[in-house]
């Protein structure tokens, strides 16, 4: 074996299992006094504050990316009505002026 004296093994052993047992009763205590969900949740709501924090300072400091972005976006949703209005714009006046271009040759 190792050629350590068994006592000596069992010394150890027994000096770690105490340390662990040691550690448990602190992690117990511990979480008796505040339990692992409200940890987590203020972890999670002071990362999300810091990211908020950082996208603010990005954004604030892209202002006219945002804008047309912003823009474009509201352009693809509208694309159709705004197609619409466009032709009929030009539909309407196409015809004038072929209306009128009939009452010039006339």
């Amino acid at each position: 074996m190792s050629g350590e004296p068994f006592e000596l093994v069992r010394a150890r052993r027994d000096a770690a299992w105490t340390r662990v047992r040691g550690n448990l009763a602190v992690l117990r205590g511990s979480v008796a006094e505040r339990p692992i969900t409200a940890r987590v949740k203020d972890e999670a709501k002071s990362r999300a504050l810091g990211v908020l924090g950082e996208a603010k300072a990005v954004a604030l400091g892209n202002i006219p990316v945002i804008a047309g972005t912003a823009a474009l976006l509201a352009g693809w949703f509208f694309r159709r009505p705004l197609m619409r209005l466009i032709k009929n714009r030009f539909a309407a006046t196409s015809d004038n002026d072929a209306a009128q271009a009939d009452e010039d040759v006339t």
